[in-house]
């Protein structure tokens, strides 16, 4: 995951998104429209002193010949006066500024692929996180925390525990069963846990960061890595990539 890409929830041109299908070319604005809201006709009335509204949709392409998927976007779109110069003979030129503010793309983009070994009802969850990280980071953090609870499920965690005098007790909360279960796996209990402190902001915070998101899906990736595709090599270096930072 190239997490510098998606730290910005921005452009000026759709033209740096990986395509979530084949995660070789690149999506290419093809059409897009906007159309000014009420706020942005007000502005424009008094001299725009913030920017104009507008409302935009459009639809992204594959530039990869033999893919060709297509997304649809639509969002806020707001243009300004980017810079204003007199020519010799008086006349006045602005140059304006467009910045595309995005909140949905369908088909969801991804953060980093979703193969095959990853068991469909996990890649569902994830796919819903990737959905919301341009609508709201709270809510993307509440949907990595639950893939954490079908992750556990998959991996055969215990939901129960013996407790020292020998009677059975279900495990209170996400924390102790991830502590729990640490015993048997406590490399993927750590990144478990990790995630579920991200997690657990976006459910009882409002201050959820895009870099919070942003640090839950590279853990997110390694733990995927780890459990379902169990390539070494490459989770040898997200580990280092991550380190290193």
């Amino acid at each position: 995951m190239k997490k510098e890409l998606w730290k910005s929830k921005s452009f000026e041109q759709p033209n740096n998104y990986p395509c979530p299908k084949c995660f070789i070319g690149i999506l290419i604005g093809k059409e897009i429209s906007k159309l000014m809201t009420e706020d942005g006709k007000y502005n424009e009335q008094v001299g725009y002193p913030y920017g104009l509204d507008n409302i935009f949709s459009g639809i992204l392409h594959c530039n990869n010949h033999l893919c060709n998927h297509i997304v649809s976007v639509n969002g806020l779109l707001i243009t300004d006066i980017s810079t204003g110069y007199q020519k010799p003979d008086g006349e006045y030129i602005e140059t304006f500024l467009k910045i595309y503010h995005p909140k949905f793309f369908f088909p969801n983009l991804r953060m980093f692929p979703l193969t095959n070994e990853i068991p469909e009802n996990i890649r569902q969850l994830i796919d819903q996180s990737f959905s919301l990280y341009f609508l709201d980071n709270n809510s993307c953090a509440n949907k990595i925390r639950i893939t954490i609870e079908y992750i556990l499920d998959d991996l055969r965690a215990p939901i129960k525990r013996k407790t020292k005098k020998g009677k059975i007790e279900l495990i209170p909360n996400l924390h102790q069963r991830i502590q729990h279960f640490s015993k048997k796996k406590p490399k993927i209990c750590r990144l478990l846990l990790a995630l579920k402190i991200i997690g657990n902001e976006g459910s009882h915070t409002i201050d959820t960061t895009t870099d919070d998101v942003l640090t839950g899906f590279e853990i997110l990736e390694l733990l995927v890595e780890m459990i379902y595709i169990k390539n070494s090599k490459r989770i040898e270096a997200i580990v280092n990539q991550i380190i290193t930072k």
